[in-house]
């Protein structure tokens, strides 16, 4: 999506009724905290980031407002492959500076310029913005989720599930605990350590049992540990909640996997 989906926000975003207020008030807060956790929810749906700039906009703040626009762009940017489109990230940079303008002193908004160093590659400039707010707040859940994506691009595995480690215990919410115990699991699914990332999945369904891609993330681990049963259970569970085209291939390579299996147990009378 990352490039296309950016060319559809941003005109969106010129037409938007912005609140008047220049004040970080507490209310501005409180709708921008909310907006970031369903921002951190999207899982491909346009119409999750358009609900979380209505929730930004509703705190009547306009700083809080554009850094949520800011933050709403930097999901946007990201690419299939995990990449991020640097035109979408220069987008999100400009809003996240009117909001410094208004505000320049505010760690739940400047947070955001680390995370945008981060993803385009600035990585000594994410440093020095990191340190200078751990400063200010030492113990903040979103700053250690901005440490998770700063060791993801440093490439160190070590440091990436330590700050994972406290991120998860951080976390103060629902939405939170999902979203880190998701993010984690993604990152083992990713470096294809599979118990973890199974431990981390069953974890995350705890907290959303409906969830079809977790089910679905669940079944392709089973799968790859060569539990065909477990998989066919968590695949056919996905399927209940939606049916969409990687379910059924899966669910097909299953039925052709244990069909092989008959054959074979025949074969050697077992």
């Amino acid at each position: 999506m990352g490039q296309q989906l950016i060319a559809k926000l941003v005109p969106l975003l010129e037409k938007v009724n912005w609140p008047t207020n220049p004040a970080a008030t507490e209310q501005g807060r409180q709708s921008y905290l909310v907006g970031l956790e369903k921002v951190d929810a999207y899982n491909g749906d346009p119409n999750q980031l358009t609900a979380a700039l209505k929730t930004f906009v509703t705190g009547g703040s306009r700083p809080f407002a554009y850094a949520g626009a800011a933050y709403t762009l930097i999901a946007a940017a990201e690419e299939k492959d995990g990449q991020y489109d640097p035109e979408g990230l220069d987008v999100a940079m400009e809003w996240l500076e009117k909001a410094q303008d208004l505000e320049p002193d505010v760690l739940e908004i400047n947070m955001l310029e680390a995370l945008v160093y981060v993803h385009n590659g600035r990585l000594e400039d994410a440093r020095v913005v990191l340190d200078y707010l751990h400063d200010l707040s030492p113990s903040d859940y979103y700053l250690y989720r901005i440490e998770v994506a700063y060791w993801q691009a440093v490439g160190d595995l070590e440091q990436t599930v330590a700050w994972f480690d406290q991120a998860a215990s951080a976390a103060t919410t629902v939405p939170q605990r999902l979203a880190m115990r998701g993010s984690m699991a993604d990152f083992y699914f990713r470096q294809k350590m599979w118990p973890e990332a199974q431990a981390a999945y069953q974890e995350a369904l705890h907290f959303d049992n409906s969830n079809p891609l977790l089910w679905h993330k669940l079944a392709l681990i089973h799968w790859q540990l060569e539990d065909i049963e477990e998989a066919e259970k968590c695949n056919q569970q996905t399927l209940r909640l939606k049916d969409f085209p990687a379910a059924r291939q899966l669910e097909e390579t299953i039925k052709k996997k244990k069909s092989e299996g008959g054959v074979w147990g025949k074969l050697f009378g077992s």
